[in-house]
């Protein structure tokens, strides 16, 4: 029995890559290997590594002639093989699931279909569940409907019958068959109840909303909203409940949705928000005092959201009187700033100036700069300062008119403002320290880094116990140090030393250590270098400065790794470990989970979920689990929420459940034990990576550390400009990678499988590496912010790395290429060999 895919694409080489290795293992010695010597390890769940260990798994091997791994899919099906025994079919087709190689998995879990007999009656259920779960996780609904159904129809006793009605409940919704859809649902609650039935429940309301049964489908969602979920999905169930009710014209039913979310909500703004909708649905409803009094209460209380801006709207198109100072705080909010500027000076006009508040004027001044009205915002500003001299908007006032003289382009102007004000009113020390940052960093702007730095050291000593004095010094130093006046750096270094800690320190130390290897001093070097590393070990100044000690060049690969993820010895030192930190006394393994966690409702929840491939769900489900336990300081279920979800490939959650043990023990990643800092800096999808790192001839360390920046290992990541997956690619970067890797069909959402995703990134990746002639901090500068940016950090920084970070004039990218720089150090002290 095969059952045709509509196969859209594969560049995995049609013998899985263990099997490759194996293949090529007795012509591999590791003198013909390159200098660097990968020890590859499956990074699948502990049962797949178990098993190949059984199986005398490769545990060194060069890279010779690894195929290179191409786009084009494969013409043929792989034919049927006896001989491979189901159960090892079976944990290749899990490797190949969780590296997202779907139609590769499908073609494997075919060949235990096909050889019937041979494979139990559970290997060929399992088999089949499988094919279908990765046809609908792909959106090939009418290919998985098949291999479910049969299933279903052949194995009526398995324990995958129930999954296979919920797959292809889920099969028949995307194919508009709403009926088949409902009676498959509806199977499934009755073979599985009380795991997911208020998503089960939700799904069946989608069906019968869309056959227009609108009653059916309420009694549907209300039933979702009576079973068990977790908060932040059931707020949702109940706005969608409320917004059907609202369509069927049953206000009051709709206010009580938005009731129930408003007396567990507790984000303001999100709570503003349904206040609205509530108050909307009230007035339409014919309760308008009720439902203008809900409006008000979102106008008077959250005047910084956007909702308050549309309660004002709503209320005065109503004639509802409403405070004039409070339509223009709510107007400049939501960036009105014209009826912001009517609404001020209507005010002023209606009550006695004594009763002006003074930061009306400070709102006006602020609407009239944005108006393009500098003149008249520095007058409002004026008012203040004039009238209001113990006002605690006072100091702001000062501040906005240096603001104002910058914004309208007149820097000097604007520095002279600031140095006065410091000047005059230096009893007040916020303003007066704000005043020199300010004029300290437009002095910077502007060529004139002398002054620059002397204004930061005069900041330093007059006001040493303020934020503006430590990110002056760091400033100030660095100009100093980039002028070539290392004798001013230093002593601004060493100042900034003494008054920080954590990275502000170590960043102090790191250049100390600098200035004296620059003069030959090796030991006022080390004592420095050991300060930093010290001051914050997890920072990228403390890696870097370790490094130097070391006499390690940044980026340098180690000689070898190991991707061995969970070994038994270092799994039994972190259990000790955590007997010795947080005191606890249970015998025996640690790790396996406790009866409450494995009695978790949200726990199970998130399990079914996640076989039954409705990711974003499950994950909700871990981590309001995840955030529970970290809030009560359970070590202990962290740590075995961080093993149990690893297992599952819940990679994401994993990591932060991780991190958790370790912050809970107030220690760093090197400090706690291997066995929980790589559950917190892992090497998944090792063997993908490792190949791509060959073929792209870069560090695979390196790829880990850009994906645990760029993606926390969630495959199913999405940001704003519409980056996706491990490598977090954008649009325009992906359509340009795909023409080079000549990838048929591409699809933006393709990145969402694993392997495409390090294809991609290893690709863009391994292209600016070139032209950077392999200097990976300006590869990764690259990456983040454009080749072009890239190449002018690093003719000014003259190839140096750590100028180079101080080159980069984008926060943000000098902070990425920092965190991966941190990342990377920490993979190779974990996974170096």
């Amino acid at each position: 029995m095969t059952f045709p895919m509509t196969l859209r694409k594969s560049d995995v080489p049609l013998l899985p890559l263990w099997i490759v290795i194996l293949a090529l293992l007795p012509a591999c010695t590791l003198s013909s290997a390159p200098p660097q010597v990968i020890v590859v390890t499956s990074d699948a769940p502990p049962e797949v590594q178990a098993y190949y260990a059984t199986q005398g798994a490769i545990t060194a091997v060069a890279f010779v002639d690894i195929p290179t791994i191409t786009p084009n899919p494969p013409t043929a099906t792989v034919p049927p093989t006896p001989s491979i025994p189901p159960d090892q079919l079976l944990l290749e087709g899990q490797r190949l699931r969780i590296n997202g190689y779907y139609e590769e998995a499908i073609r494997t879990y075919q060949q235990i279909v096909d050889q019937g007999a041979a494979a139990v009656p559970e290997q060929q259920a399992e088999a089949l569940f499988w094919i279908g779960q990765s046809a609908v996780r792909e959106g090939l609904f009418a290919e998985a409907v098949q291999p479910l159904s049969a299933l279903i129809t052949t194995h009526p006793t398995s324990n995958y019958v129930a999954g296979a009605y919920f797959l292809r409940g889920d099969a028949y919704l995307g194919l508009s068959e709403w009926q088949a859809a409902i009676a498959d649902f509806q199977q499934y609650l009755v073979l599985r109840p009380g795991f997911v039935d208020s998503y089960t429940h939700e799904r069946i309301g989608d069906a019968q909303l869309a056959l227009n049964q609108r009653e059916k489908a309420l009694e549907s969602y209300t039933l979702a909203v009576q079973a068990n979920r977790s908060l932040v999905p059931l707020l949702a169930l109940r706005e969608k409940l409320a917004q059907i009710y609202l369509a069927g014209g049953q206000y009051r039913e709709a206010v009580a949705e938005y009731d129930a979310i408003l007396g567990v909500a507790e984000n303001a703004a999100y709570r503003a928000s349904i206040q609205v909708l509530a108050g909307n649905a009230l007035i339409e409803g014919g309760a308008g005092a009720e439902g203008y009094a809900r409006l008000r209460q979102v106008f008077s209380e959250s005047p910084t959201t956007a909702d308050a801006y549309r309660a004002m709207q709503t209320l005065q198109a109503a004639g509802v009187e409403l405070d004039l100072y409070q339509q223009g705080v709510v107007a400049f909010n939501y960036g009105d700033y014209i009826s912001a500027v009517e609404a001020f000076n209507t005010y002023t006009t209606q009550v006695p100036l004594a009763n002006v508040p003074p930061e009306l004027h400070l709102y006006l001044g602020r609407a009239y700069r944005e108006l393009g009205n500098p003149s008249a915002a520095v007058v409002a500003f004026r008012t203040i300062i004039d009238q209001y001299p113990q006002s605690s908007v006072f100091g702001d006032a000062l501040l906005e008119q240096g603001r104002t003289l910058f914004l309208s382009g007149d820097t000097a102007a604007a520095i002279e403002r600031y140095i006065v004000i410091a000047n005059t009113y230096d009893y007040l020390t916020a303003t007066a320290a704000e005043s020199l940052w300010r004029a300290g960093y437009l002095y910077g702007t502007t060529g004139q880094s002398t002054l620059s730095w002397q204004t930061f050291e005069t900041l330093a000593e007059s006001y040493p116990n303020t934020e503006q004095a430590l990110s002056g010094l760091r400033l100030g130093a660095a100009a100093a140090y980039g002028e070539g006046n290392i004798a001013s750096a230093e002593r601004l270094y060493a100042r900034l030393a003494t008054i920080s800690t954590g990275e502000d320190r170590a960043t102090a130390y790191f250049w100390l250590g600098q200035i004296a290897r620059s003069r030959g001093n090796t030991q006022g070097m080390t004592t420095a270098f050991q300060e930093a590393a010290s001051a914050a070990p997890d920072s990228f100044f403390a890696a870097r400065a370790q490094d130097i000690l070391n006499g390690v060049a940044a980026f340098q690969p180690p000689a070898q790794v190991n991707f061995v993820l969970d070994d038994p010895t270092e799994r039994a030192e972190a259990e000790a470990w955590l007997r010795s930190t947080f005191g606890i006394t249970q015998v025996g393994e640690l790790a396996a989970l406790s009866p409450q966690l494995s009695a978790d409702p949200r726990l199970l929840r998130g399990l079914e979920l996640w076989q039954l491939a409705a990711y974003s769900e499950a994950q909700t489900e871990f981590f309001e689990l995840i955030d529970e336990r970290n809030a009560a300081q359970d070590a202990l279920s962290s740590y075995q929420l961080a093993v149990y979800l690893r297992a599952q490939g819940a990679y994401y959650p994993s990591i932060f459940a991780a991190a958790n043990v370790i912050n809970l023990a107030g220690t760093t990643t090197l400090n706690a034990p291997r066995y929980i800092a790589k559950m917190r800096y892992p090497a998944y999808y090792a063997d993908v990576v490792t190949q791509v790192a060959a073929t792209r001839q870069f560090d695979p360390l390196v790829m880990f550390a850009l994906i645990r920046q760029e993606s926390l290992f969630n495959a199913y990541a999405t940001a704003a400009a519409g980056e996706k997956g491990l490598t977090q690619v954008i649009p325009p970067t992906g359509e340009y990678i795909a023409e080079q890797l000549q990838w048929p069909n591409y699809q933006h959402s393709d990145l969402f499988r694993p392997y495409a995703a390090i294809a991609f990134g290893g690709y863009y990746f391994g292209e600016q590496l070139r032209g950077f002639e392999g200097n990976v901090i300006a590869a990764l500068a690259g990456y983040n912010a454009g080749p072009g940016r890239a190449i002018d950090w690093l003719a000014l920084s003259g190839g140096d790395p750590d100028l180079f970070m101080s080159t980069i004039t984008i926060d943000s990218t000098r902070q990425y290429v920092q965190l991966i720089y941190r990342n990377y150090n920490i993979y190779r002290a974990l996974y170096g060999g």
